[in-house]
């Protein structure tokens, strides 16, 4: 039985200035670093949800897109669109590149692009309105 999510891994170019944004960017901090036969890697946990990204430079030996497929983006949950908004004016401040919110039909969105030019977004649900039956 699947309990939750656990890791992400992906393949960077400079995993020092990929770990550094994601810790800026998104408040992640660094719990293992190191060196495999593959390269370097650097392993980083969200504070307050139960995930990790690890990052990993790419082998040598191994192209540059994977042949398994590839990652339109990745979504990080905030709680609303005031929380949203908060991170936009923090991103912003910090010098971050990033977009304008945006709506979809369940949710308010904010993409940025990491160091790699992997789109990361920020997803905040919309509140869902209390509903009354004609019955009731």
């Amino acid at each position: 039985m699947i309990t939750g999510f656990s890791h992400v891994q992906l393949i960077v170019h400079d995993v020092d200035v990929s770990a550094a944004w994601y810790a800026l960017a998104l408040g992640m901090e660094e719990f293992s670093r190191g060196t495999f036969a593959g390269g370097d890697f650097a392993a980083l946990r969200s504070p307050t949800g139960r995930f990790v990204v690890g990052l990993q430079s790419a082998r040598p030996d191994q192209p540059a897109a994977p042949a398994s497929g590839s990652i339109e983006h990745l979504s990080f949950a905030v709680a609303d669109r005031d929380a949203l908004l908060r991170q936009r004016d923090r991103l912003v401040a910090a010098g971050i590149e990033v977009g304008e919110v945006f709506e979809e039909a369940a949710s308010w969105n904010l993409r940025l692009p990491d160091p790699d030019g992997l789109a990361i977004e920020l997803t905040a649900p919309k509140r869902r309105h209390a509903t009354t039956r004609a019955d009731d």
